[in-house]
This record gives structure tokens, sequence and C-alpha cells, in this order.
């Protein structure tokens, strides 16, 4: 059974995989060196036999016998010379009794298999392991020109020689298969460890995350698979981060927000219990607050609604055919008694290449983020103070513009000014400006999904410019 632990798994199924490399290694390396040396052996051996078969068909004599037992002497193998009859005529000195009767019982059992050209060879095999066998061979020796079969000679090469040669390769391959065993095991060792060691701490380190822990990092370094996955996991970790802190500051700015006009509606329709009927100018202004409240709470919830639908790709754009010049007008007019009760300075400039200028665009959705940007510009603009709605085309996108002489936000608040309930002013009342921190959020939403872009360029205490970037679709 497998370790649990992934190092000790890695390097377990490594170690195996090294181990059965070397076995099969080992046993591979002993089945070519044999074979190759039997081969060899049988061919040196048939062509010896051979040859001595044609010196004794010539002559048996002495200087002949003498001479291939110099020969067989120097190759360390034995041989014997019989007659037809199978009757040995000549033995060499190292055939001992017992080899004497294993050589006659193979030489009955193969003679009937002799031909008068070719020897027939055997190999035979001992009880040592890993041992190559010995070569046996047997040769008619033949009279000349009569092909008549005079006797035999039997050649018994030794392969000690060999086999010390094949069993120092396979020790060599033994100990090259334990210093690759160990090297491999303590080197597999070192690198489970190097590449467990960051994700056991990722590990740690996602426990902690699951406990709420968002503020922790990952201290991981490279550019491998690892040190990816803790980059996105440390990325993982500081969105949630974002989405806990954003949650918050949601939970906290809607229960504040719907506080506010849920006490007033409270408040005042305790006083309408407690007030007579007959006063009917004091009813109808406790009604006309709580109705007022009524509507804030229900454009917040509104607002909040279309943010969250347009957040999710829930709202599909109706887009049409519009008059991009005659639309921004009528916007613009919509909202001159809000520039004229502040006594704000206003004018509409349309570049003339854009007074024909007819756009693919959804014109409902796209009014709601001019009018949430100029409602913002209003509110944040003193009164004797200007805003400027502008329209114009560069290269293949049209521009809406709103440039106002307002307060100014700070560098340091305009990357959030996107967010749900930001605000870039702490100390802001939203009852007296009216706004439900939803509207640049909302504006921003129905931009992306026209394919555009919103920018922001702020100046403390000299105003600041919102500018809609869309693609001019005409079709």
């Amino acid at each position: 059974m497998l370790p649990k632990n992934l190092s000790s798994r890695i390097t377990a199924w490594v170690m195996l995989i090294l181990l059965l490399s070397v076995i099969i290694l080992i046993i591979g390396a002993n089945w070519i060196t044999k074979n190759f040396y039997q081969e060899h052996l049988t061919n040196e051996v048939t062509g010896r036999i051979s040859s001595h078969a044609q010196l004794l068909e010539k002559d048996v004599g002495e200087l002949v016998i003498e001479y291939i037992e110099q020969i067989e002497t120097d190759k360390k193998s034995s041989f014997l010379i019989l007659d037809k009859d199978l009757n040995i005529t000549y033995l060499s000195e190292k055939v001992t009794d017992a080899k004497l009767h294993h050589f006659l019982s193979w030489i009955n059992d193969n003679v009937g298999l002799v031909t008068a050209d070719e020897p027939t060879v055997d190999r035979v095999d001992t009880s040592i392991r890993f041992h190559i066998p010995h070569v046996w061979a047997l040769m008619p020796i033949v009279a000349g020109g009569e092909e008549e079969i005079t006797g035999y000679v039997f050649l018994d090469q030794d392969t000690g020689d060999l086999n010390q040669a094949q069993l120092k390769l396979l020790y060599l391959l033994a100990i090259m298969g334990i210093i690759t065993f160990v090297v491999g095991l303590v080197f597999t060792k070192y690198l489970t460890k190097r590449i467990s060691k960051p994700l056991n701490q990722i590990s740690e380190t996602t426990k902690k995350i699951a406990e709420g822990n968002f503020d922790i990092e990952l201290a991981i370094s490279g550019e491998d698979e690892v040190s990816r996955l803790a980059n996105s996991i440390q990325s993982m970790t500081k969105q949630l981060k974002q989405y806990r802190d954003s949650r918050r500051h949601f939970i906290s700015h809607i229960s504040h927000d719907l506080r506010t006009p849920i006490t007033y509606i409270k408040g005042y329709s305790a006083v309408m219990k407690d007030t007579v009927k007959d006063d009917k100018d004091d009813w109808k202004q406790n009604l006309n607050v709580i109705y007022k409240e009524a509507t804030r709470m229900e454009n917040l919830v509104s607002d909040l609604f279309l943010l969250t639908k347009l957040e999710e790709g829930k709202i599909k754009l109706e887009k049409e055919k519009v008059p991009v010049a005659s639309w921004l007008k009528s916007i613009y007019e919509s909202r001159a008694l809000m520039f004229n009760q502040k006594n704000i300075k206003h004018r509409l400039n349309i570049q003339d290449a854009c007074k024909e200028l007819i756009v693919f665009m959804d014109a409902y959705r796209l009014e709601q983020a001019i009018i949430n940007i100029v409602e913002n510009a209003i509110r944040h603009t003193p009164k004797e103070g200007e805003i400027e709605l502008s329209l114009y085309k560069k290269s293949e996108q049209i521009i809406f513009s709103v440039r106002d002489t307002g307060s100014g936000i700070n560098n340091k608040d305009l990357p959030h000014i996107w967010e749900r309930f930001y605000k870039a002013d702490t100390s802001r009342n939203r009852v007296i400006n009216g706004g439900t921190g939803l509207g640049l959020a909302i504006v921003k939403e129905i931009v992306e999904a026209h394919g555009g872009k919103v920018k922001v360029a702020s100046k403390v205490g000299e105003g600041t410019t919102f500018s809609i970037y869309l693609p001019l679709q005409v079709t």
C-alpha cells in the first residue's frame, strides 16, 4: 500500500520504476551477452572441428594429434577421436571419467544425425546460474574420395573465460544499478521535498484563507507551475478580500441608506397617528415627507436591482438607429430647470460632424448614463458654477463629455468612484445631495455593455470632466 504523503508516493513510484529498470537492464544484458557469446562459440567450434576432421582424413598420426591437442589446449577444450564403431582411439588428458560418460552418452544419441558434410553441434546447459552453455560438436572422419565414415572427432568447448567476462559485466551493471538507485533515491527525496514544501505552504495558506484570513501572503518566487499556482491563489485571495470588504461596505451603506428613510417614515407615521385629523396642513406636510422618503427607497432599490442585472449581463440592450444630436439636446433641455435652480451656467456643444449623425445604440440605457453624470455634476457644482455638455466625433468613436467647475475629486479617490456606494467625501450627506451612490457604477456598466469605456479627469477645486467613448455604429 502506497503512503498517503504526496512526496513519499512520488518517491515510492520513482524508486519502483528505477528498480524495475535496473532489473530489466541486468536481465537484458545477460540475455544479449549470453546469446552473443554462444553464437560466437558455436561458429568457432564448427570451424575448428571441421578443420580437425579434414586433417584426420589425411593422417591419423601422432604429429597430427599433437597439433590438434596443442590447439585445443590453448582453447581450454577437450576432444575425443573415435573409430566408426564409436570406440575411443584417442582421449584428451583433461577428460575425467564422469565427463567421458556424458560425452559417450551424447555421442550415442546424436551419431545418427551426423552427415559427411556438416557436424552436429549442441549447446549443453550447466546447473550454474548465468553460465554460458558448453558447446559440444561431433564431426565424421571421411575416407578420401569414397565418402566412407572411418571415425569421428568429438569436441567439448569450455566457456569459463567467457563466463568470467559475462559475470564481470553483470557485476558492473549491478553496481551501477545500485549506485543509480541510491543517487535516484537521494535526488528524488530532495526534489519531492523541494516541490512539496511550497505545496504544503499553499495548503496551509488555503486553510487560513478558508478560515477567513485574507491578509496572508504567499512568499513563493519563480516562474514554474507551483509559482503560477501560488500567484493565482494570491490573486484569488485579493479578490476575496475585495469581495468581503465590498460586501461589508455594501451592507453598511445599504443599511444606512435604508435606515434613514425608514426612520423618517416611522417617525412621521407616529406623529400622524397622534395628530388630530382636522389639522390638514400638518397631515399634508407629514404625508409629503413620507412620500419623498418612500420614493428615495424605491429609487435606491431600483438602482440596485438595475446594477445587479447589468453586472450579471441579464439586461439585453435594445439598440436602434438614433439621431444622436437631437437625442442629446432633449436630455440637456430636460435638466434645464435643475441648472436654473442653482444658478449654474450651462451650455450644449455639438460638433458639426455629429449634427446629422445616426448612431445604432440603446437610447434608453444611454440616457440613464448621461443623466446620472449630469445630475452628479449638478449636485457637486456650486451656485454660479459652469456645466458643459459636449458631443464630438474622433476617429471611429463618438464622445459624450460632461465638464463641471465643481469641487473636484482627489486622485486617490478616482479609481474607486465606480464602486457601489463609494464616497469620495465621507462627510457628504447623501440625504441633502439626493443620490443613491450607485449612479456612476450604473454608468460604467451601461457604457461597457455598448463596447465603450468611460474616463474621468479631475482636479480638486477646479472641477471634473466625465467622457464616454462609444464605438461608432451606424448600421
